[in-house]
């Protein structure tokens, strides 16, 4: 029988042992890792989101700002019955007093200085920044296209008096003639440098214009078909407007919705002031607040269930995903609704 002989711990075969042992204990290691991970992924997919409140009711009109201003009182709570021309909003009647007659001051202004620029120039000083606003900034990005173009001349300049020195060198002739290269890369040079010249001097003409222009209207302040008197007359309409708008009437017959800005709210032109919903509406929708954590995990045309004050559990889609301050809000509506829906302000939407 053949004996068996013990090997030393230094032994090479006992070494490759080992060496071959580690790689499968890193391997498991790793695959315990991936594992762990993509349990992880799974379950933060497998999540369901849930509002933190939600209002559901019939198809809604929003009713927008007609002018800047600031809101002295909304004038129907939500869930009111209105008729058309009804009053809904009422504008601080104050705030336009005092729009009205600042504006007719610059226009007393502008009519009893007109013939001195240098004095409109002083009295309106903090208006010019806004009158001329659109041709400073012109100004400014022509100035800075014409230092691009600049530099690239120059540079151009630089490497064509280089080639042009290289060619009058006794060492660039070749049997009494200039050496074929570089004369080649000297005629590329000069067209490059045509090309950039010619870029220099449209981008130095556009900005020669723009301060043309800017020097016609700054000396034209007292005309009346002056930027200046054009904007003192724009601001004086938008003032009459603002004595129309005091009050904003209801278009139809109506339930009044959701308010998005509070009494004493300072709002612009355009800005979303509240919803009404027709009487013969017959879609109805679901407006939701959610974290903002929980909405990127929601996206448009998803469908989730919209559970009602008496458990009755309504399918909905995703409409539209808006990003606010501190949440989410989520518009979905309500697909094949029941006859007998009831609007309710405390209802739950949860993601599917």
């Amino acid at each position: 029988m053949k004996k068996l002989t013990a090997l030393p711990s230094s032994s090479p075969e006992n070494m490759a042992i080992i060496k071959q042992k580690k790689p499968e204990k890193k391997h498991l290691v790793i695959g315990i890792g991936l594992c762990l991970l993509l349990a992880c992924l799974l379950f933060l997919l497998s999540q369901k989101v849930t509002s933190e409140k939600a209002e559901l009711t019939k198809e809604g009109e929003a009713i927008y700002s007609p002018v800047d201003g600031i809101v002295f009182e909304m004038l129907v709570p939500k869930g009111k019955n209105v008729r058309k021309g009804d009053a809904l909003v009422h504008f601080d009647p104050g705030y336009i007093r005092s729009k009205v007659a600042e504006i007719r001051g610059y226009l007393q202004l502008f009519n009893d200085n007109k013939h001195n620029a240098g004095t409109l120039k002083q009295i309106f000083k903090p208006l010019l920044g806004n009158v001329f606003a659109d041709i400073t900034q012109e100004i400014s990005k022509l100035s800075e296209v014409e230092a691009v173009k600049l530099k690239e001349l120059q540079e151009v300049v630089r490497e064509h008096t280089k080639a042009q020195v290289a060619m009058r060198r006794p060492n660039s002739f070749i049997d009494g003639k200039p050496d074929p290269e570089l004369v080649k890369k000297e005629q590329e040079l000069q067209q490059k440098y045509n090309e950039a010249e010619e870029a220099f001097q449209t981008a130095s003409t556009a900005r020669a214009t723009a301060d043309k222009k800017y020097r016609d209207l700054t000396n034209s302040l007292g005309q009346p078909n002056s930027i200046l008197y054009r904007y003192l007359e724009e601001e004086y309409n938008k003032t009459l407007v603002l004595q129309k708008n005091e009050y904003i009437y209801a278009p139809f017959n109506a339930v009044a919705g959701m308010h998005y800005v509070n009494n004493g709210s300072m709002v612009k032109k355009d800005e979303m002031l509240m919803e009404i919903h027709p009487e013969n509406a017959e879609e109805w929708w679901v407006l939701a607040e959610f974290s903002k954590g929980d909405a990127k995990k929601l996206k448009e045309r998803d469908i989730c269930t919209v559970i009602t004050e008496e458990n009755e559990k309504l399918t909905a889609r995703i409409f539209s995903i808006e990003d606010k301050q501190e949440r989410a809000l989520v518009k979905l509506y309500i697909l094949d609704p029941p006859e007998n829906l009831k609007a309710s302000q405390f209802v739950t939407v949860k993601s599917n």
